[in-house]
């Protein structure tokens, strides 16, 4: 069941059907977050279109954005990478309600065309833990990786499980 707002695509604020300029910067940092580069809201609009209005359609519920675009200073505040998508408006972080981040992450590998897709801070046997990371992006790798909270490696793949270390 659809809960999210729609835009008419004619309010200033709004970056798709289903999401707004103000979700897509909310931060609770503090720590002002507005985009004033033009083509960080054109990024956002790409985001929006190529990864979050088909992950809606398809599981036909809410999606709910913890970090999309991130100003130098809130990028900062957070620990982001100095090289972070986010800061140029091409990476979103999110859930969708009532699934796991796992059957999102497996769907967007199967279905989407993406940069990065991370399922990131994941717990094994804590099947709403964590969040998915994905980015789009003018040149779009494709890559694939998890990372499981408490872990600074990135795996490749989606995995349910940190792969077992082999002792030779």
């Amino acid at each position: 069941m659809q809960t999210q707002h729609y835009c008419d695509g004619k309010l200033p604020n709004c970056i798709s059907v289903h999401f707004n300029l103000e979700e897509l910067t909310t931060t609770n940092t503090g720590v002002s977050n507005t985009p004033h580069a033009p083509n960080v809201i054109s990024n956002l609009r790409k985001v929006a279109e190529h990864i979050l209005e088909p992950v809606r359609k398809h599981f036909d519920r809410s999606v709910i954005v913890h970090s999309a675009y991130r100003s130098p200073a809130v990028n900062k505040a957070v620990g982001g990478s100095n090289n972070s998508q986010h800061s140029r408006g091409e990476a979103v972080d999110f859930r969708v309600q009532g699934h796991t981040v796992h059957e999102v992450a497996m769907w967007i590998k199967d279905h989407l065309t993406f940069d990065q897709l991370i399922l990131e801070h994941f717990l094994p046997n804590s099947p709403q833990s964590g969040w998915v990371h994905c980015s789009y992006s003018h040149n779009n790798r494709g890559s694939v990786l998890t990372k499981f909270k408490g872990s600074q490696i990135y795996h490749p793949g989606i995995l349910l499980v940190p792969p077992q270390k082999t002792v030779k």
